[in-house]
């Protein structure tokens, strides 16, 4: 028989761990390969029908991931498991199913679902515990009981009712103090305000030297601002903050190359819901002053086309830079 126990940040499948959000990789590795579907609005389910389970991910759930601090990588974006108890269709909008129920058991944190401890929900039943009743603070998994009855979930040890599994993380609280401070040691000068951005992608994200680590949910918690985040139009509050950001000279020696690219954290944190398709983080001419602070900078991968890699070889090339636009990489 089959055991499902739903932890704090992930579920126990026959004895496995498997913790949110999963990749498919990690799954395939604990329960074999999945029969594996798509839909138009680019939702991937990943079916075990001998288990009567199947796993939900998309690349549309990493933002929320990211906003959660929750985000792993673009791989890890499955949240969500399904359990075909019933062998009926749980959702209206999808045109599969398992092709077997699930049989066995479920329970959360060791127990079975209890009635007087479930909160209603528009599925049926819900059930999310708390870890710790002094701070309530519940743990990070949804167990919705799909049932528009009061049948019990349970027939013996043996779960009797479809379950919808959702990983639904608490964002934790941010310590930062984003005040811009001036450092008593001399800073870079920059002509090129994208060329700046590149280089404090390279040193904040990268390579974490560049402190403090600039997050715009927990700016906005800091400034204590309602901006619209769910943009793909640069948040100038963001925009303004890394104008301002000084970057001490110290720190030039640290960047021996420039990979842009359009899912560089940087621009996440300027327009979360960009896509990478406009010129507006491109620069095609560089000052000789504000290069010859990077005596260790020699490659650049920049957005934009040939043409506007030849004007920055210009400048480039004299200093040992080379020059190369993304999309003829590789």
């Amino acid at each position: 028989m089959n055991t499902i126990d739903v932890l704090n940040s992930g579920i126990n499948v026959n004895g496995h761990v498997l913790d949110f959000p999963m990749s498919y990789k990690e799954i395939e590795e604990v329960l074999g390969e999945a029969r594996i579907v798509e839909d138009e609005d680019m939702q991937t389910s990943y079916y075990y029908d001998e288990l009567g389970l199947a796993f939900d991910g998309s690349p549309e759930y990493l933002s929320n991931l990211k906003r959660k601090k929750a985000y792993k990588d673009k791989d890890h974006n499955i949240v969500g498991v399904t359990l075909y108890v019933t062998g009926e269709s749980v959702y209206d909008f999808k045109d599969t199913k398992c092709e077997k129920n699930y049989a066995g058991n479920l329970t959360v944190l060791g127990e079975k679902i209890d009635k007087d401890k479930t909160w209603k929900s528009i599925l049926g039943y819900g059930c999310q515990p708390l870890l710790n009743s002094k701070e309530k603070k519940y743990i990070q998994v949804l167990t919705n009981i799909v049932t528009e009855d009061d049948e019990p979930f349970y027939d013996g040890d043996t779960l009797a009712k479809d379950i919808i599994i959702s990983f639904e993380p608490e964002r934790p609280r941010s310590k930062v103090d984003y005040s811009i401070v001036m450092p008593d040691e001399e800073c870079l000068v920059f002509d090129t305000f994208n060329f700046k951005l590149a280089v404090i992608n390279e040193l904040m994200y990268n390579q974490d030297v560049l402190k403090p680590y600039f997050d715009i949910y927990d700016y906005m918690a800091f400034k204590k601002g309602k901006w619209n985040l769910e943009t793909d139009k640069n948040v100038k509050a963001a925009v303004n903050y890394f104008k301002e950001l000084p970057i001490p000279v110290s720190l030039a020696d640290f960047v021996t190359e420039i990979n842009m690219d359009g899912a560089d954290e940087i621009y996440m944190n300027i327009a979360p819901e960009w896509d990478g398709r406009d010129d507006r983080f491109d620069f095609n001419t560089l000052t000789e002053a504000e290069l010859k602070q990077f005596k260790n900078l020699k490659k650049m991968l920049i957005f934009g086309n040939d043409k506007d890699a030849e004007k920055l070889r210009k400048i480039c090339e004299p200093l040992g830079i080379t020059a190369e636009p993304i999309a003829t990489v590789g």
